[in-house]
C-alpha cells in the first residue's frame, strides 16, 4: 500500500473556515428552563427524548441548549412538563399564570358584550366567542399557536415579501 502525501499549495492560516460543530449554545436560556422543571421533577434526557419523540442525541441538545425544538415538539415537551409552552420557550411570568380559573360558560351580560365587542368584526367576534369555550389551559395553547404563527408570517414577510429588503 502506497501513502500519498499531502502537501499545502500556500503555507498559511484558512480562517473562514466554519468549525463543524456549533460551539455556542444559542439556546442557553430556553435549556435552563427545560433543566429547571426536569430537575424539579427528576426526570432523565431518556424520559424527554421518549416525552418529546426525539433521538436521545437531539433530547440532549435541547438540556445543553445548542439545539430548541419545534413548535409542535414544544408545546408536546411543555405538556409533559406541565408548564405552559410559551413560558418555556420565552421565559418571563407566564409560568405563574393561575390555571384554576373558572371555565368560561357562555354567559355574558348583554350591556358588557355590545360595549366590548362594538369596535370589532363578526370574525373576531366570533373568534372571541369560540376561545372563551376553552379550558385555561387550551385557551393559553391557542394563544401559543396564534404567536407562533404570526411570528412564522413575519418572518416569511421580512424574507420574501418585504420591498424595503430588495
Amino acid at each position: 500500500m502506497q501513502l500519498l502525501k499531502i502537501e499545502m499549495t500556500k503555507n498559511f492560516l484558512c480562517r473562514n473556515l466554519l468549525p463543524m460543530v456549533e460551539k455556542t449554545n444559542k439556546h442557553q436560556d430556553f435549556a435552563d428552563r427545560l433543566n429547571l422543571e426536569m430537575g424539579k421533577k427528576n426526570l432523565s434526557v431518556k424520559q424527554l427524548s421518549q416525552a418529546g419523540q426525539v433521538t436521545y442525541e437531539m433530547a440532549r441538545r435541547y438540556t445543553l441548549g445548542t439545539a430548541k425544538p419545534r413548535d409542535e415538539k414544544l408545546i408536546r415537551i411543555a405538556e409533559w412538563l406541565n408548564v405552559p409552552p410559551a413560558w418555556l420557550d420565552y421565559g418571563g411570568d407566564e409560568k405563574n399564570i393561575s390555571t384554576t380559573e373558572p371555565v368560561f360558560t357562555g354567559q355574558v351580560e348583554s350591556a358588557e358584550s355590545e360595549q366590548e365587542f362594538s369596535n370589532l368584526s363578526e370574525s373576531e367576534k366570533r373568534l372571541i366567542r369560540v376561545f372563551r369555550q376553552f379550558p385555561d389551559v387550551e385557551a393559553n395553547n391557542m394563544l401559543l399557536a396564534f404567536e407562533v404563527r404570526y411570528k412564522k408570517l413575519l418572518e416569511f414577510y421580512s424574507e420574501y415579501a418585504d420591498p424595503d429588503q430588495k
